[in-house]
C-alpha cells in the first residue's frame, strides 16, 4: 500500500503494514537555510529525499498542473519529499524538524507515528 502524509497529519496515528510505502511532503525554502532533518525509527528505511521546486507556468505536468523546472524567482520555496518503506512491525516515531544548521533550535518540530502490523486484519 502507498500512503500520502503531510505537515497535517503530524502527531496522529497511521496504520500501516510491513512493505507499504509512505511519502511524506512538507513545505521548504532551502534558500532560507531552513531545511528539514529526520529522525527515522528502526523498522523504517530511507528510499527518497529530496527537494522539489514549485510548478512553472511554463510546463504541463504530466498528471494535471505543472511541471516543476526551478525556474521561479529566487527563494521560491518548495516542497520536501521523504520516501519511506516500512521494514519492521511496532509503533515508530518518525520525527522531523525544520532547522538551519548552524542554529541549536528548530523553528518547528514535528512528529508522525507509525504503527505497523505484520499484515492487516483479515
Amino acid at each position: 500500500m502507498f500512503v500520502q502524509l503531510a505537515q497535517s497529519d503530524a502527531g496522529a496515528a497511521t496504520e500501516l503494514r510491513v512493505g507499504d510505502t509512505v511519502e511524506l511532503r512538507l513545505p521548504e525554502t532551502p534558500t532560507t537555510g531552513y531545511r528539514w532533518r529526520w529522525r527515522l525509527p528502526e523498522g523504517v528505511r530511507l528510499v527518497a529525499d529530496e527537494h522539489i521546486a514549485p510548478f512553472s507556468a511554463e510546463e504541463d505536468h504530466p498528471q494535471g498542473g505543472r511541471e516543476a523546472s526551478g525556474a521561479g524567482p529566487p527563494g521560491m520555496g518548495g516542497v520536501r519529499r521523504l520516501a519511506l518503506e516500512i521494514t519492521g512491525a511496532g509503533r515508530h516515531l518518525l520525527e522531523a524538524d525544520l532547522a538551519r544548521p548552524w542554529e541549536g533550535e528548530p523553528r518547528r518540530s514535528l512528529s508522525f507515528v507509525l504503527t505497523t502490523v505484520r499484515d492487516y486484519a483479515k
